[in-house]
């Protein structure tokens, strides 16, 4: 049941769908849920958004806000992202919902979690011999190493999850190839002992057969029909697999500005981006906000077609269940990876009066180390100098993630306590105000 409050919260993670449909899905979500659980309420702008708070993995506490855009596509949800942790800082943006896959690759109702973003329809189109002809220059956007590392480990829920029972158990193409090998045969399906198992669909799977023009009416193969039938019964002449099962993917994700319905879609994409697995419409607009604003972005959507003119709409729902699940979850045992807490502009907040908090990192000083150490290899110097071990230096790509890291190991005990690893810098640094400002605070304590 959602409980109706307004009041402020304090917001880790903000996750936000496309569609109301996804974001209904998201709310269904109650694993790990603490204290009463969602609540609904309506933000001073009238914007209505959901705030739950879960358990971590680690033994603390994940507090998500959810919402949806009105209308579906990249310019909505930049715009309501971006207002709504203006009013409420956000440590991270996640998205969950519905998307394209790749047939072949992907099965429906499969997730696939995001570790390449980007817009494949930006670019220029020119004119050549009176044809139109399109240049891409696509900008990538790209979660932090760690974090796709963290997705790769992500697996599949136990069998006896209850929401996997909500995946539909035979897909329209496997029930259309059962009734084309029945006919190949010379059976009519329909008097067929298998028949209320192997084809439960038959009102929706005949009119596709026609429309593929692999029958003529009423039950008829044509030419076409016989061939993919009889390449069927080629390579499996025993019977043929069971369909597959549930499965995670981490992998390329384009965005686009229009629903597809392009068989072409996925090989055309693959020139240029070969492990592409799904297609959406908003993903890459989250990224370049993320990015703007220092923030972590993760999208996890559920595979519900393919792209083309065949969809099979039953498996909608549950790709957008599935997709919340397994984001919430990944997201409770990713929490140790979340920056501190963000102002609108994704700097951490300041608290130089008390530096060696551990709930506040000093931003100035972030600034300074991010500027003057900003890759992965200066930082591990500097911290050694300091008395640290090279292993506490992560490999984290973004100058400010990686010291806001590191200062909060400094502060909670490791060897490069946080006076040494100022005074090794104010070696590189003599004159940086910053780094005196600090270091006094350290020596009045």
């Amino acid at each position: 049941m959602l409980q109706r409050k307004n009041k402020m919260v304090d917001v880790d993670v903000l996750l936000i769908c496309a569609l109301k449909d996804e974001y209904d899905q998201v709310l269904k979500v109650t694993d790990g849920l603490q204290d009463s659980g969602w609540n609904e309420h309506p933000l001073a702008s009238g914007w209505i958004v959901a705030d739950a708070s879960f358990a971590t993995t680690s033994g603390g506490t994940l507090r998500i806000r959810a919402t949806h855009a009105s209308h579906m596509g990249r310019e909505q949800v930049q715009a309501v992202t971006s207002k709504l942790i203006h009013e409420q800082p956000a440590r991270c943006i996640a998205m969950s919902g519905i998307c394209a896959g790749r047939r072949g690759k992907v099965s429906l109702g499969d997730v696939i979690f995001a570790e390449r973003l980007w817009s494949y329809d930006s670019g220029k189109i020119t004119v050549e011999s009176g044809k139109e002809k399109f240049q891409g220059d696509p900008i990538q956007y790209n979660p932090d190493k760690v974090w796709a590392q963290r997705m790769q480990h992500v697996s599949s829920p136990p069998p006896s999850t209850p929401w996997l029972g909500l995946r539909p158990k035979l897909p329209l193409e496997h029930q259309e190839d059962w009734t084309l090998l029945r006919l190949l045969a010379g059976e009519d399906p329909r008097q067929h002992p298998d028949f209320n198992s192997a084809c439960p669909n038959w009102s929706d799977v005949l009119p596709r057969l026609w429309t593929r023009k692999w029958l003529e009416k009423p039950l008829t193969l044509t030419a076409t029909g016989r061939q993919h039938a009889e390449e069927l019964q080629l390579l499996h002449p025993v019977t043929r697999p069971a369909p597959p099962g549930f499965g995670i993917q981490v992998a390329p994700m384009a965005t686009g500005a229009a629903v597809s319905e392009d068989e072409g879609i996925f090989p055309r994409l693959a020139d240029s981006m070969r492990k592409v697995l799904g297609i959406e419409m908003e993903a890459s607009a989250l990224g370049a906000l993320g990015e703007v604003h220092c923030i972590p972005v993760v999208v996890a959507k559920g595979v519900s077609d393919y792209g083309d003119p065949f969809k099979d709409d039953r498996y909608r729902e549950f790709a957008a269940r599935a997709s919340a699940e397994l984001l919430i979850s990944f997201l409770r045992n990713a929490a140790d990876l979340l920056p501190m807490q963000n102002t609108p502009t994704g700097l951490a907040s300041v608290s130089v009066s008390s530096p060696a908090s551990v709930n506040s990192i000093p931003a100035d000083l972030i600034s300074v180390l991010a500027e003057e150490y900003p890759d992965v290899q200066h930082a591990r110097a500097l911290w050694q100098r300091a008395g640290g071990k090279a292993s506490d230096v992560e490999n984290i790509s973004r100058p400010r993630d990686l010291w806001q890291r590191l200062w909060l190991r400094s502060v909670q005990g490791a060897s490069a306590r946080p006076e040494k690893l100022l005074q090794a810098a104010l070696e590189d640094l003599p004159d940086n105000a910053v780094l005196h400002q600090h270091l006094a605070t350290f020596k009045v304590q």
